[in-house]
């Protein structure tokens, strides 16, 4: 496995504080072979990958989909039509480290990638320790 060594900053809530920790993200190529290959096999994955978690959702089509919808009066009613639902892959910690390739183009076409890396320090300033 290639792993890319890194930090992340990470965001304190309460005092305005950030914290610089070193995270290993996967190299997205291996990232992207993963997932083909569960995109192949189309069955769900539930699991670790390079230390984060990882899922895969297969395609989902149902030509008759049962749908509750709101209507005028504030009563729901239900209404039947078809259903689609991409095929998606994600993995890693949303505000950490992320990446999704969506089929949203559909099954046999390139899936939309996204990578959330902002969290991903390039460079920072450490201070000396005081004795």
């Amino acid at each position: 496995m290639n792993a890319i060594h890194i930090k992340a900053a990470i965001h304190h809530n309460g005092d305005n504080q950030t914290v610089i920790a070193p995270v290993s993200t996967p190299d997205l190529i291996e990232v992207r072979l993963l997932a083909e290959r569960l995109h192949v096999e189309g069955q769900e994955y539930r699991g670790m990958a390079w230390g984060w978690p990882a899922y895969y959702d297969p395609e989902l089509r149902e030509e008759a989909a049962e749908f509750q919808i709101l209507d005028e009066q504030g009563e729901y009613r239900t209404e039947i039509r078809p259903f689609w639902s991409p095929a998606s892959f994600t993995i890693g910690e949303s505000g950490v480290w992320f990446y999704s390739l969506l089929w949203e183009l559909g099954r046999d076409k390139p899936p939309v990638e996204f990578l959330d890396d902002q969290a991903l320090a390039t460079s920072f300033t450490s201070k000396p320790i005081q004795r």
